[in-house]
């Protein structure tokens, strides 16, 4: 009986014992895990950014851009030797009808409402003209002041001539001032040549073969003449 006592007080003890050591490592486990850093979490990818669009600038420089009237004069037939003035007028205020009163050149004159912007370029050109500008061809725009282009022009052929007149818009596109054509005019000039002056272009477009041809033998020929009659009305002194 004692001896059974004795091996239940050490079963009891060890239990005990075990029950303290497990104890013991479960606390530490604890404090350990508890010490530990948090694991701080991954930051999510950032999206990357869309890329440029390249006409953005150009779409926001048109959107700014407001209505303007313009006028301008074209002559319907010009003599080839004649030099012409064409005028344009361009103004947000005033209308088209007037801005065609205040052109002081000769001509048809028509008019048209366009999208400007604060700088614009008026360019004329035509192959079978002498253009010469009178005014710069890139002007600055203002909101309450006509702006006005000038050219004088000289045909240099005759028959049905084309000019070309085209407006463009100066827009800022990625820091560079860029032209946008926003109008171009095609107008047609009857270039006439009177008899006269058609007579006068041949003779001096020819003169070398015409003195080739018949010039020089007639001046001969007359320079004999005249020195054969010189020959018979020589005096006989025989």
């Amino acid at each position: 009986m004692r001896k059974g006592y004795k091996v239940l007080l050490w079963l009891f003890a060890g239990g005990l014992f075990l029950i303290l050591v497990i104890g013991f490592l479960s606390v530490g486990f604890i404090g350990m895990k508890s010490e530990a850093p948090m694991s701080m979490p991954m930051p999510a990818p950032e999206a990357s950014a869309p890329p440029d669009n390249p006409f953005e600038s150009v779409d926001r420089a048109l959107e700014k851009m407001q209505f303007a009237n313009a006028a301008f004069n074209v002559p319907a037939a010009m003599n080839l030797r004649d030099t012409a003035s064409i005028q344009l007028l361009l103004s947000l205020v005033t209308p088209t009808e007037e801005l065609k009163k205040m052109i002081e050149a000769e001509g048809l004159k028509e008019g048209v409402r366009i999208q400007v912007s604060n700088r614009m370029e008026a360019r004329l050109s035509g192959s079978n003209f002498s253009i010469t500008a009178v005014t710069p061809e890139v002007q600055a725009v203002s909101r309450n002041v006509t702006t006005e282009w000038k050219w004088d022009i000289k045909p240099v052929s005759e028959g049905k001539q084309y000019l070309h007149l085209t407006l463009s818009a100066l827009i800022n596109v990625d820091g560079a001032s860029t032209p946008r054509a926003i109008r171009t005019f095609d107008k047609t000039i009857e270039v006439e040549v009177p008899w006269r002056q058609k007579t006068s272009l041949f003779i001096e477009n020819n003169w070398q073969w015409l003195w080739a041809v018949i010039l020089a033998p007639l001046a001969g020929w007359l320079w004999k003449r005249r020195k054969a009659s010189s020959s018979n009305a020589t005096p006989d002194n025989s």
